[in-house]
């Protein structure tokens, strides 16, 4: 005799698997780069930076506005504060940069195929900390003013 075997189907349990939702996470910001002219009052980048783009490295380079009183005083006998010419210090060294405004610049521009983030600045160095000569320092931010345009004051 021979036993018909009926195949039985197994039917598998069902698992549920719980499902995962991925957090999206937002980008990450970049630091955001605050300038500040030497009477301590935040302007803006698009004042300085050509198309309003900070290049690479920026704020490591060029330090951190000066706040040395003597010197402030003495940029201040220079250019007048309400053009919002920029006076930073490195942080490692005795390089003082003078940055100007697009708008007094002379050679920043659509003009002249300035790259994005272009912008003039010109740095001033001494060979070691501590040893800013006052009377050096003003005739080198005096020599600054031949590259500086104030026709759109």
């Amino acid at each position: 005799m021979e036993e018909t075997k009926k195949e039985e189907k197994v039917e598998e349990p069902k698992v549920e698997i719980p499902k995962v939702e991925k957090k999206v996470e937002e980008p990450k910001t970049k630091d955001k780069l605050v300038l500040k002219n030497v009477l301590g009052k935040e302007v803006k980048k698009e004042d300085y930076f050509y198309k309003g783009v900070v290049p690479a490295g920026f704020k490591g380079t060029c330090g951190n506005p000066v706040d040395r009183e003597d010197l402030v005083e003495l940029f201040h006998k220079v250019f007048k504060p309400k053009d919002n010419i920029l006076f930073y210090k490195q942080q490692d060294k005795e390089v003082y940069i003078v940055i100007i405004p697009i708008k007094y610049s002379t050679s920043i521009g659509d003009f002249n195929d300035s790259i994005e983030g272009d912008f003039q600045k010109h740095a001033i160095s001494f060979l070691t900390e501590g040893s800013v000569n006052l009377d050096t320092m003003r005739k080198k931010l005096e020599r600054i003013n031949n590259f500086v345009n104030y026709s759109d004051r």
